[in-house]
């Protein structure tokens, strides 16, 4: 017996908020996310009777996502910064002075870490490591073969990596400053 589609409703609610990190995390201001939002939803409204049946409807919802979130970007003049190599993670001082580091959230300390990786390394990495996506999943998302994504994220996880060996560092110093004041 074949299974019934969700309502357009049952999409919304399950995947708004993947909708909105997916988009946050690829660089849309947040001024934007709601009208680039309401974009997905209105192509998933549009195409929810077409989707393949072969795909995961996540994996449907994060194809058109990137695809919106493409769009918009480049007609707002928005560029992805070229990848940096991950040595220059090292050198560079992005976490800023060592007292304001304390002061960083989370997330701010991700968008760091995120703007420091290629607009294609960003989506691989959000897609499996931050959303939990399988890799085949993302790989069809994504429009690339498995290779190509693992290829991807080996980058992205390296700088990734990088980024959080300087930051636990910098943390241990400034631990270690705090421990020999007189």
């Amino acid at each position: 017996m074949a299974e019934t589609p969700p309502t357009f409703r049952a999409l919304y609610e399950g995947h708004f908020d993947f909708v909105w990190r997916f988009a946050a995390n690829r660089g849309v201001p947040s001024a934007a996310l709601d009208e680039v939002v309401r974009e997905v939803f209105l192509i998933v409204y549009q195409q929810q009777a077409s989707v393949e049946a072969r795909l995961a409807l996540k994996t449907w919802v994060a194809g058109v996502t990137r695809s919106v979130v493409r769009s918009y970007l480049r007609s707002h003049g928005h560029q992805s910064p070229p990848p940096l190599a991950v040595e220059a993670l090292y050198t560079a001082d992005e976490l800023g002075a060592p007292e304001l580091l304390e002061r960083k959230t989370a997330g701010e300390l991700l968008d760091l870490i995120l703007d420091k990786m290629s607009a294609a390394q960003r989506e691989a990495f959000i897609l499996c490591d931050i959303e939990g996506l399988a890799l085949i999943e993302t790989a069809q998302a994504l429009g690339v073969t498995e290779t190509t994504l693992r290829a991807r994220l080996h980058q992205a996880r390296a700088v990734f990596n990088a980024f959080s060996a300087r930051l636990r560092a910098q943390r241990f110093w400034i631990a270690r400053q705090g421990r020999n004041l007189p």
